[in-house]
């Protein structure tokens, strides 16, 4: 009986692997879209969110939403962890440092946060991430792991600021600046018209704690 005849590998069609990296890709894209949307959705209200409104929002088909996540809890989840990671990120970079200057990465994180203060989408999202963190124990583990990252970001860079610091100096120090862009975030959104100018306490804000860190003449920064 005749061998059968090996077939030369390099014989074989080269299309498969890049075409499913193609779908890879298109599918990873499309599912950033829908938590991009979603977040969106929910920064108006979590009684208004809804697979169908997320996917309007997203401008797919329903089922387009329901092939990514399973149910109403899974896009949730996924949501606030996508919305999430994306404000954290940035803070996280400063706490690794970006800067030849430790200060000048303690003003750019307190600059970013008051950005962040001063977009009602984002205090919004806060706001419902908090009420639905008492609520739900798995949300309320991401919030608290998401804040501990936040502020060790914060106290990294004023142990490099001042190195006389303790960790346990520098994490109080953290949560108490901290504390303050929070304060702010709840006064900018539901202060009305007695706020007062939030360029003018972010100065305050930066001197503040430019002195409580320690730096010499902090007026003389930005």
């Amino acid at each position: 009986m005749a061998k059968a005849s090996r077939v030369d590998e390099t014989d074989r069609p080269q299309t498969e692997v890049p075409v499913r990296g193609a779908r890879a890709l298109q599918s990873e894209r499309r599912r950033r879209d829908i938590l991009k949307a979603s977040g969106k959705v929910l920064s108006e209200g979590f009684a208004d969110f809804s697979l169908r409104k997320v996917a309007a929002a997203a401008d797919v088909r329903l089922n387009t939403v329901q092939h990514h996540f399973k149910d109403l809890d899974s896009l949730l989840h996924a949501t606030l962890e996508f919305v999430g990671r994306e404000l954290l990120t940035r803070f996280v970079e400063l706490g690794r440092g970006q800067n030849e200057d430790p200060v000048d990465d303690l003003l750019v994180f307190l600059d970013e946060a008051w950005l962040a203060i001063r977009k009602a989408v984002v205090r919004v999202f806060f706001f419902e991430l908090w009420t639905m963190a008492l609520r739900r124990p798995a949300i309320e583990g991401m919030v608290k792991q998401m804040y501990s990252e936040y502020q060790a970001s914060l106290a990294a860079i004023l142990r490099r600021v001042n190195p006389a610091l303790t960790d346990a100096e520098a994490g109080v120090l953290a949560r108490l600046i901290c504390s303050w862009t929070e304060g702010a975030l709840v006064m900018a959104h539901w202060g009305g018209e007695r706020v007062p100018s939030l360029s003018l306490l972010s100065i305050r804000m930066k001197s503040a704690s430019l002195a409580l860190v320690g730096v010499a003449n902090p007026a003389a920064r930005r």
